[in-house]
C-alpha cells in the first residue's frame, strides 16, 4: 500500500531541515519523509550552510532562532544561491520584524507547535508560489483527502 501522500506533488524532493530541539527537528524528519521528501536534518547554523552549499535541497525547513544565527541567515544563502528554493521559516513566537523579513525573501512561515496537515498545506502552497506545483486544485483535492488543512502563516 502506498504512502497517503504519494500523490502530492513534493514527492521525491529534496529537503534539508534544520532545528536546534530534538522533538521539533524529529517531526519534521518524519512528517517530511511521510509526505515522500528526501530529508536531511541537523540542528544548527554551520552544518546547515555546509549542506546548503555542497548540495542545494528543493526545500529547505529552518527555525528562525539558531543560537548566534538565525534561521534567516540561511534562507538569505538559499534566496542568494537558488532563488526557486522552497524554504519556510518556524519559530514557536511571531516576530513582526523577522515577519517582514521572511516575506521579503519570499519564504513561507508557520508556527509552532507544528501539526502535519498545517506544515504540508503551507509547504504545498511555497511551492506553488515558486512554481514547483502546477495544478493548485487537485493539490488542494489531494492534500484535503489525507487530512491537510490550509495553515496561514
Amino acid at each position: 500500500m502506498p504512502a497517503p501522500f504519494e500523490s502530492l506533488p513534493l514527492w521525491g524532493m529534496r529537503a534539508l531541515v534544520v532545528d536546534p530541539e530534538d522533538a521539533d527537528r524529529e517531526f519534521l524528519f518524519s512528517t517530511l519523509t511521510s509526505a515522500g521528501l528526501i530529508v536531511t536534518a541537523t540542528d544548527g547554523f554551520a552544518s546547515a550552510r555546509r549542506r546548503l552549499v555542497r548540495q542545494p535541497p528543493t526545500v529547505l525547513v529552518a527555525e528562525i532562532r539558531l543560537g548566534h544565527h538565525n534561521g534567516l541567515h540561511l534562507a538569505h544563502i538559499a534566496h542568494w544561491m537558488r532563488r526557486q528554493m522552497i524554504v519556510v521559516m518556524t519559530s514557536r513566537y511571531r516576530d513582526p520584524v523577522l515577519m517582514r523579513d521572511v516575506e521579503a525573501l519570499g519564504a513561507a512561515f508557520v508556527q509552532k507547535p507544528l501539526t502535519p496537515g498545517g506544515l504540508l498545506a503551507t509547504l504545498y502552497r511555497a511551492a506553488l508560489r515558486k512554481g514547483h506545483v502546477d495544478d493548485v486544485w487537485s493539490g488542494a483535492r489531494r492534500l484535503a483527502s489525507v487530512g491537510g488543512e490550509p495553515h496561514e502563516g
